[in-house]
């Protein structure tokens, strides 16, 4: 199997547990309503929906980027040459990668950090340092979905025919 092909699955993967999140989420917050309305709500739901935001947000960043699902600006480079458009897409592709490591490292190591200190929620108590090993498993498969589209540009560079990437 290919590399692009398993950071496809890896990045669907993630996005799957991503909407499974989301699911979660939506049921604590229509319980909570709900109970708002009969009963005394759930204590803490703003917390655990806050955590829960960040798992969602987090695990969803690769997909996005497979699939294009986010907002690029292509003012000036729609009309350059493709080749321009490969080089200065692989140069941006490679810089964010490299970047996208780096914060996904330092994540890692702030939730050691969090868990060594013993930090805690304020409400229901939580740790916090679960959330920030998640979202770095979410910043690491943005990463690899960086280097697997780095991959096809540089693939569609080596081609006779270059296609537009903007």
């Amino acid at each position: 199997m290919s590399p692009t092909r398993v950071i496809d699955r890896v990045s669907q993967g993630l996005a799957g547990i991503a909407a499974a999140v989301l699911l979660v989420m939506l049921v604590v917050t229509v319980g909570n309503v709900v109970l708002r309305l009969v009963a005394t709500p759930y204590y803490g739901t703003v917390e655990v929906v806050t955590f829960l935001a960040v798992a969602v947000n987090g695990l969803a960043l690769a997909e996005a980027q497979r699939t294009r699902s986010h907002i690029a600006i292509d003012l000036f480079m729609n009309k350059a040459p493709a080749r321009i458009q490969l080089v200065v897409g692989a140069v941006i592709t490679l810089v964010s990668a490299a970047l996208f490591i780096l914060l996904a490292q330092q994540l890692v190591s702030y939730g050691l950090n969090l868990k060594d200190q013993g930090a805690l929620s304020d409400s229901l108590r939580l740790p916090y340092w679960p959330f920030s090993l998640i979202l770095a498993v979410g910043i690491a498969g943005l990463a690899l979905a960086l280097i697997s589209d780095l991959l096809s540009i540089g693939r569609n560079l080596r081609s006779d025919m270059p296609e537009s990437i903007w």
